[in-house]
């Protein structure tokens, strides 16, 4: 007679996409479908894939929202025809299939429920880029969806202990009821190089959505003061809100930065990040950069290069008082100060070696998929051995 399989359900049930542009779904399905801990299953239909992007306008509009109707309605119809698991997670964007399932009858809905929040719906679109007045009605319907989601949830997943906080402030949440894990990232490029100084040119590089939070215009502002440093050239590789406004300033000043526009791939990006002797994080002034780690820190610190961020609630919490040992911080919205640290570092091979070792190091201890694994993996036994709240 075979042996009885022992281990927890766990039900993955998700409008995700699984691809490099969402590492952090791709990569942590992937170790949670493989893990010892747990017999998997996996009830999914993309809320978009490549088709629906290619077109713009009005077009790719309604076919998005059509597709979204339509990977809604199919996956919860997949759920009620399965077997019921011990425990549920639903990865990002998990508010409108949490909609879904507190809709049901209490018998249908799943026992227990750890859902991954990732980015705030509200705090995106409202806060961040302003789509939405604040004080306006359809502002306060997308809070009260959102709060309604992921109070349904036993327990919420967030990838820092300063958004864990945002998170509950913003939505009346339980403090207890979301934890911080690390994001899951892709370690297979973004794997460890040794790092070899360049002789005569410090390459600095900056990757990024160039979102307000990065504070792209002070890396601009700091490579201009550095303008007659012939040795020190900046890279940015990127696309997105702030892009207009990088445009126009480097056709009025100058400055050694090159500008890559055009999307890359996890291979090429990593292979500029293991080319680079600086990395750049984030830099802006704004309340957001204060609580965010964001995938550029992973993919520099994987690789282990020599980090130069702002100093911000999250790295004061992360490093304590070895902040400068594993990352260079400088004040944020502060381009001198930023460009001060980028000279000091490009005269000082030593140094930049050091700080690439300790992200490296840093990364392994408290980032690493391995980590994020154990942290996500011991969070679903214990919901799924605890009573359901819904």
């Amino acid at each position: 007679m075979a042996p009885v399989d022992t281990r927890t359900r766990l039900m993955v049930i998700g409008v995700h996409v699984k691809s490099e542009a969402y590492p952090n779904t791709l990569f942590r399905l992937r170790d949670l479908a493989i893990s010892d801990r747990f017999r998997y299953s996996e009830i999914n239909l993309a809320l978009w894939n490549e088709n629906t992007q290619h077109r713009h306008g009005r077009s790719r509009l309604t076919r998005n929202l059509l597709r979204a109707v339509f990977a809604h309605l199919v996956v919860l119809g997949r759920y009620l025809r399965s077997d019921h698991p011990d425990v549920s997670y639903v990865p990002y964007p998990a508010v409108f299939v949490l909609l879904l399932l507190r809709a049901l009858p209490r018998t249908l809905r799943p026992p227990r429920i750890v859902a991954d929040a990732f980015i705030s719906l509200y705090d995106t679109i409202v806060m961040d880029r302003r789509l939405l007045r604040r004080d306006g009605m359809p502002a306060k319907a997308l809070r009260w969806l959102e709060q309604r989601a992921l109070e349904f949830a036993d327990h919420v997943v967030v990838d820092t202990p300063q958004n864990a906080r945002f998170m509950s402030d913003l939505l009346a949440l339980p403090a207890a009821k979301i934890s911080a894990i690390p994001l899951a990232t892709d370690e297979a490029h973004f794997r460890q190089t040794p790092y070899a100084p360049s002789p005569g040119t410090c390459r600095v590089l900056f990757v990024g959505t160039i979102a307000p939070l990065h504070g792209v215009m002070t890396i601009l502002k700091a490579a201009r003061a550095l303008a007659a440093h012939a040795d020190i050239q900046f890279r940015l590789i990127g696309d997105g809100q702030e892009s207009p406004a990088i445009e126009a300033w480097l056709k009025t000043n100058h400055a050694n930065v090159s500008w890559e526009r055009q999307w890359q791939s996890s291979a090429q990006i990593a292979d500029a990040i293991a080319r680079s002797d600086i990395c750049l994080g984030i830099f802006g002034a704004g309340e957001k950069a204060q609580r965010v780690c964001p995938y550029k820190i992973y993919a520099y610190a994987s690789v282990g290069r020599a980090v130069v961020t702002g100093d911000t609630e999250w790295t004061r919490s992360a490093f304590g008082s070895e902040v400068r040992g594993v990352f260079s911080c400088v004040p944020t919205d502060d381009p001198l100060s930023l460009a001060q640290r980028i000279a000091e570092l490009a005269e000082d091979a030593e140094l930049r070696l050091r700080l690439a070792t300790n992200a490296r190091r840093f990364y392994e201890a408290e980032l690493s998929n391995r980590k994020g694994l154990a942290m996500i993996e011991a969070l679903l036994a214990e919901v799924s051995a605890t009573p359901s709240a819904a």
